[in-house]
């Protein structure tokens, strides 16, 4: 694959790639056991649900394997900097975050998957064949048996929380046995890839989401005494800043390769055993190298509420940590050497604070009303990227009024936040 490849000055869906690049992509589709030659491709839209982060193509391809007479079809995926959007494709070429997932998948994950193909034949996240700065090219998972949830903004039902834990614990493992079988730091060895793309201050995205939280704090009906607009005045801005360090890689914890974007959108559940076969992972462009309570944590408050959680989150860390357990000893590595099930409690202690404010920066943007994004995205791009990228407060605030499931959702994740301080 060639990273580093020319960027075309055609945008355009039909200039998306050179024909030479087409063939080094079915080169690699076809590994080293054919080889084939490539009659016909043709770039066609996504038209399906996709992020907000990019622009999403199928690669559809028409060839010839050695002397055979059969043609040969397949399509691929291409996710690509989002040129339909001038601002927010300015946005994520200067913060990089396009070319980090690209380099994670050349560089790290073709080779994690490696390990767990040796013992199964489940996937947890798809093969990339070709990268290039501005895009890269992949399996099509939903080809292989595997679909998007109907809506992503949904909470998860609890055997669709069990089966991403186990795909989740499956990464981690591999992360922690190429490790172990390379004699590698991932964190030393992917120093300049695996940087914070959203939990910093100097991310807009993430300090517009903070503003917009403590906006929301002020407004509650339970903090509205003297004392507790004083703490969230004076105090709570500094505790929320203590998250900043937690994301990092850990000096006390054991830290793994972390996908860090947990939520509906990026995940893909088989169609055929949607409750039993392990959930395929998409969209690493947040991905870090950190304790991996910081994964588990995003998972149990992104996608089950506030009252599942009271009730479920230490089933759902029993859950997790017995198939991480589990998936090392099949690796021929001692889960309790590598991150003892006591540690892995402490640290879902100490790092819980990350995960219940994240979730409540993540209610306004998946948990807003309706189409509302959908239609800024579409039809009003430069209020789109104010709102993401910019400043939110108004917006939001405007939302409480309007919406009360968006207003009741938002407090009770808001208290959520608030009781671990107080």
């Amino acid at each position: 694959m060639s990273p580093t490849s020319t960027l075309q000055s055609a945008k355009t869906q039909n200039g998306l790639f050179s024909r030479t690049e087409v063939e080094e992509i079915l080169s690699n589709m076809l590994g080293s056991n054919a080889a084939g030659r490539l009659l016909t491709y043709e770039v066609v839209p996504e038209c399906g649900p996709t992020g907000y982060l990019g622009e999403y193509f199928h690669l559809q391809l028409q060839y010839r394997i050695d002397e055979c007479t059969d043609v040969q079809t397949k399509r691929v995926f291409v996710k690509s900097l989002p040129y339909h959007n001038p601002k927010m494709t300015a946005f994520i070429e200067e913060c990089g975050m396009l070319t980090k997932e690209a380099a994670i998948y050349e560089r790290l994950l073709n080779e994690l998957r490696k390990l767990s193909e040796l013992l199964t034949t489940n996937i947890w996240c798809a093969q990339c064949y070709f990268t290039r700065r501005d895009l890269f090219v992949m399996q099509n998972i939903v080809d292989l048996g595997y679909e998007p949830v109907t809506n992503p903004a949904e909470f998860l039902t609890q055997s669709q929380m069990d089966v991403l834990l186990k795909s989740l614990a499956t990464m981690h493992a591999c992360s922690i046995t190429y490790e172990e079988r390379k004699q590698v730091d991932i964190g030393e060895q992917l120093n300049n890839v695996l940087r914070e793309m959203t939990v910093s201050p100097k991310v807009v995205f993430y300090t517009a989401g903070v503003r917009a939280v403590l906006a929301v704090a002020r407004v509650h009906p339970a903090f509205q005494s003297e004392a507790l607009q004083k703490f969230i005045a004076d105090e709570l801005p500094r505790h929320l800043d203590s998250v900043y360090e937690m994301v990092n890689p850990s000096s006390k914890y054991r830290n793994v390769f972390c996908h860090r974007d947990l939520w509906g959108g990026n995940l893909f559940f088989s169609k055929s055993q949607p409750d039993a076969e392990p959930v395929v992972l998409v969209d690493y462009q947040l991905a870090r190298y950190s304790p991996p309570a910081i994964d588990v944590l995003m998972v149990v408050y992104l996608n089950i509420t506030p009252q599942q959680r009271k009730t479920l989150k230490y089933w759902y860390y029993d859950r997790y940590y017995n198939y991480f357990a589990d998936e090392l000893k099949r690796q021929g590595v001692d889960a309790e050497q590598q991150l003892s099930r006591n540690e892995f409690e402490q640290s879902l202690k100490s790092l819980e604070l990350f995960g219940a404010l994240y979730n409540c920066i993540s209610a306004t943007i998946l948990r807003v009303p309706g189409d509302y994004l959908k239609n800024l995205k579409l039809n009003h791009p430069d209020a789109f990227h104010r709102y993401t990228n910019v400043d939110r407060v108004n917006e939001v605030l405007e939302l409480l009024k309007l919406d009360v499931k968006f207003k009741e959702y938002i407090f009770d994740c808001i208290e959520e936040m608030m009781h671990l301080l107080l």
